[in-house]
């Protein structure tokens, strides 16, 4: 009889709750990229990931904690897109310029994530909260550096995520023209009050 090695029967037991998590989650994150939270149930989770809705709550306590991992993960997709390249720029026009042309080049090729931006921009999820304190923080460096016009920048954060919001959803109704994004992040620049020089600017291909 073949000695059974008890590290790896434990190791394969713990990439197989790993991958049906990451069935869940992944089901999970599609259906809330669908419809508002509040529609999406348990029963409809574990029948799009195919599971036992006893595993569901093996995984998850609730709908809710569900929902706190989609966030998460959607945080980490925006960690992703900026990368190292956003700390690198010290300029805040810059820096708010890359991240809304970074933000909205992800929308025009993954439409899963655009739909779950917007449906997830209509709660109080983690990851909002973190999008709005990067803004604010750029946002307040350009007052102080009298770089915009606007003195309030709070009301320059809701202008900057409607509009971005905004023309998200326009890119699924409609498709994306060839210049939305540039288009949009100058019109971006002049609702703050940019300078022209800062408009001119706006639009580079980040490396």
């Amino acid at each position: 009889m073949a000695k059974v090695d008890l590290a790896r029967r434990a190791e394969i037991g713990r990439e197989k709750r790993e991958r049906t998590r990451t069935l869940i989650l992944d089901a999970g994150t599609m259906l809330m990229a669908e419809r508002p939270r509040e529609a999406v149930t348990v029963d409809a989770v574990v029948e799009a990931a195919g599971v036992a809705k006893g595993t569901f709550y093996y995984h998850f306590q609730s709908i809710d904690e569900l929902a706190a991992a989609v966030g998460e993960k959607l945080g980490d997709s925006f960690d992703a897109v900026l990368k190292d390249a956003r700390l690198a720029l010290e300029d805040p026009v810059k820096r708010l310029s890359f991240a809304f042309t970074k933000f909205l080049e992800k929308a025009i090729s993954d439409s899963n994530w655009a739909r779950l931006v917007i449906q997830s921009s209509q709660s109080r999820t983690e990851y909002a909260r973190g999008i709005r304190t990067n803004l604010k923080a750029d946002i307040a460096h350009a007052i102080i550096q009298e770089r915009v016009t606007i003195p309030d920048a709070e009301l320059a954060v809701d202008i900057v995520m409607g509009i971005w919001l905004q023309v998200t959803r326009g890119i699924l109704d409609r498709g994306a023209r060839p210049d939305v994004t540039q288009q949009t992040v100058e019109s971006v620049l002049r609702a703050l009050g940019a300078s022209r020089s800062d408009h001119q600017n706006a639009w580079k291909k980040w490396s």
